[in-house]
């Protein structure tokens, strides 16, 4: 079998002097399947050459555990194809960079392109600008659709449990039904409140025990930092929203506080009380670069309250920002953002409001959700429902119902690992679950700050319980495959993931 995959450039320096038609066909192409077989036959019919690119693995946005076949296995497959002539690797999420180089005379697509407008990612707009100014044309082939993220959900990607839980969701309310709900969303304002944090990752390698004393010796690698705790609720819901609100906290670390602000979304309307004698939140992690093992953690924070003067600078914007938002989002850290009179304040709000109160290292047996009178959503882990309620063998379910007797809510959501999420409709008295969708979790850091404001915005748009809690899990475990709040959640990406799995 000839050469046949190049890299851009170099099929570019190729084909430059070949007067010969040359037809350019672009996909994942994750699985091959008679569809694609049709579809390059009729590429082929229309060109001297046909050549095909490929998104590589790292711009694929299908879904948790996807492309399921690396880059270099796709390439394989398509060079092994007779009507094929080049197959080269597409560095981005379109072909615009391969349409430059190689100005293809031909730029096919599926006939499920043709619509323009029901491309969400809009990559097709650009695709087409591009092959005109390069003086192409755009053709799409006719044929039987087929659909690879079908087959590969069903054989590869799903097990049993998640399998019949998204065949009953879309019986239950059809796929088109389910994918219009995110529409919803999209439209709402919500205010986040909480605080702020970096998360510090330094990657490492473990050398072992030191020779002369008894602690861990470390070979430092490289370093990451991303935004943490509250700055990575908002970001992700400003990457769905056309615009959102924020009220936090920052200390007086001038490096830190510019990192935050080069990360934060522009759609984010925010108010930052400066906290005085305090660091920025920074919660440094040791990993081992291996298998991802987290080895220590050291945290630099001050956890005391506000003063009286702050603490009213707080109140009189939570006043003035829920005015302009259509819910409140909470998340308390434990860190003492939330005092006395701000709790007060949120619990007489007449917005829809979501609570999440996280247990850590520093706040086991403190940081309670009952300190909140009522809510519509409350958001917590297995381990923080059940020390909350003191109880360590009780059946969950039991331990939801008798949460709802401690703290007014419409929902109670309760996350528990690798088996799922749970939702508890309170009016109803009906129980949903959904299980995890994260097909390889890197970090569990973060795969809450995903999937709760995407729940609290679906419950306050009055998407169906169990459909919510889809759409966070499906956000959550988008968020597992990366490193803590590495990855950010954005429009396209979450319709294109929730689309593939209804497939």
């Amino acid at each position: 079998m000839k050469k046949k995959i190049f890299k851009i450039e170099e099929l570019k320096k190729k084909l430059s002097n070949l007067k010969k038609k040359i037809a350019l066909s672009h996909g994942v192409f994750d699985l091959i399947h008679p569809g694609h077989l049709i579809h390059f036959e009729q590429a082929k019919k229309k060109s001297d050459i046909l050549v095909v690119s490929v998104t590589d693995d790292k711009y694929v946005n299908k879904g948790p555990g996807k492309p399921y076949f690396n880059i270099s296995e796709r390439l394989k497959s398509l060079a092994a194809l007779e009507m094929i002539d080049y197959v080269v690797v597409s560095e981005e999420a379109s072909s615009v960079k391969v349409i430059e180089a190689l100005k293809p005379n031909f730029y096919v697509k599926g006939a499920d392109y043709i619509d323009a407008s029901k491309d969400i990612t809009k990559k097709i707009k650009l695709e087409s600008n591009a092959v005109r100014k390069n003086g192409g044309q755009i053709i799409f082939t006719t044929g039987k659709r087929f659909s690879s993220s079908k087959f590969i959900n069903k054989n590869f990607i799903l097990n049993n449990d998640q399998y019949i839980f998204i065949k009953n969701l879309k019986k239950k309310y059809g796929s088109d039904s389910i994918l219009k709900f995110l529409d919803k969303i999209f439209k709402q304002v919500p205010l986040v409140i909480g605080e702020s944090m970096i998360d510090d990752y330094t990657f490492c390698e473990a050398i072992g025990k030191s020779g002369k004393q008894v602690y861990l010796v470390l070979k430092k690698l490289n370093n990451e930092k991303y935004l943490g705790g509250s700055l990575a609720i908002i970001n992700n819901v400003a990457g769905i929203t056309k615009n959102s609100n924020f009220i936090s906290s920052l200390g007086n670390d001038s490096d830190a506080n510019k990192f935050i602000f080069q990360k934060l979304k522009s759609n984010i309307k925010s108010f930052f009380i400066i906290k005085k004698n305090s660091p920025t939140i920074i919660k440094k992690r040791f990993i081992e670069h291996l298998d991802n093992t987290k080895l220590l953690g050291v945290y630099d924070m001050n956890d005391e309250f506000f003063n009286l003067k702050d603490e009213i600078k707080i109140i009189n914007k939570i006043k003035l920002f829920e005015k302009l938002s259509d819910l409140v989002i909470i998340s308390d850290y434990g860190h003492n953002f939330f005092s006395e009179k701000i709790i007060k304040k949120l619990n007489n709000t007449k917005k829809f409001l979501a609570i999440n109160a996280q247990v850590n290292a520093f706040t086991i047996g403190y940081n309670t959700i009952t300190k909140y009178k009522k809510a519509d959503l409350i958001l917590m882990n297995q381990t923080e429902l059940r020390q909350e309620l003191r109880d360590r063998k009780a059946d969950k379910f039991k331990l939801i119902k008798k949460l709802e007797n401690k703290i007014k809510c419409k929902y109670i959501v309760v996350t528990h690992g690798y088996t799922g999420a749970t939702i508890y409709e309170t009016k109803s008295k009906k129980i949903y679950s959904v299980p995890a969708f994260a097909k390889k979790v890197i970090d569990k850091v973060g795969a809450g700050d995903a999937l709760f404001p995407i729940v609290a915005m679906c419950l306050k748009a009055k998407i169906p319980p169990d459909v919510s809690l889809f759409f966070g899990s499906i956000s959550a475990a988008l968020n597992a495959e990366k490193h803590a709040n590495k990855f950010n959640l954005d429009r396209p990406l979450l319709h294109k993931s929730i689309d593939h799995y209804l497939k």
